[in-house]
């Protein structure tokens, strides 16, 4: 409907994952712009709402043998941020972040620090004490991030990545063509989940909203 019928729908066009090729490579550019002693610590946290890395293999398997996918929950971790990245409102470092985790077609929500979590806490067990003139603190529900600057904790902050939509299961869809509801088999090799190749993609997109601030 938007590129009225100029877009090229090969392989997904400029709405697949491929795309992510462009952001994994300007991170590692990202990551020579950044001041030495930035470190970076990205995993899998969790895979079809498994958070047991040893489990991870018997969720993908059951999924694949019903031909099937599963999401998951990429977590990075960033030591050695300098302080005060970011501005206060619409270039805050969340928002930069975000920005470019949402550039990734699977990324279906972002969190930092506590997330979603804190939201269910009260106010004094989501605060983080102070505990030296550094700003080094107690906790980090915060996620290295107040006011939208960064405060040299570390930098907490984890993507969704959704299910791969193509499956080979059948599943029922409107059909342009006919202007029916068929059912609908995707042919060809399909990843049973996209999270596993995610993980050097949202650490280049955090890397690049860092590099982006230092000037």
């Amino acid at each position: 409907h938007k590129f009225n019928g100029f877009n090229d729908p090969r392989g997904g066009g400029h709405f697949s994952a491929r795309l992510t090729v462009a952001l994994t490579a300007a991170g590692v550019v990202a990551k020579k712009i950044l001041p030495p002693g930035v470190t970076f610590d990205t995993r899998i946290a969790e895979i079809g709402g498994c958070t047991d890395p040893e489990g991870f293999d018997e969720v993908l398997r059951a999924a694949a043998a019903e031909q099937d996918s599963v999401g998951g929950i990429i977590e990075c971790r960033v030591q050695g941020v300098p302080l005060g990245l970011g501005q206060p409102f619409f270039d805050s470092a969340e928002s930069m972040i975000a920005h470019l985790l949402f550039s990734v077609p699977a990324v279906k929500g972002v969190e930092f620090g506590s997330g979603f979590a804190g939201a269910r806490m009260r106010g004094s067990e989501n605060n983080d004490p102070f505990l030296d003139v550094e700003g080094t603190t107690a906790t980090n529900n915060a996620g290295g991030i107040n006011g939208g600057l960064t405060n040299g904790n570390e930098l907490v902050v984890r993507a969704a990545v959704k299910p791969t939509p193509s499956i080979g299961r059948e599943q029922m869809t409107y059909n342009l063509a006919t202007n029916k509801v068929e059912p609908l088999t995707i042919r060809g090799r399909h990843d049973v989940c996209v999270a596993l190749r995610g993980a050097v993609v949202v650490e280049a997109a955090v890397a690049i909203a860092l590099a982006n601030f230092i000037r």
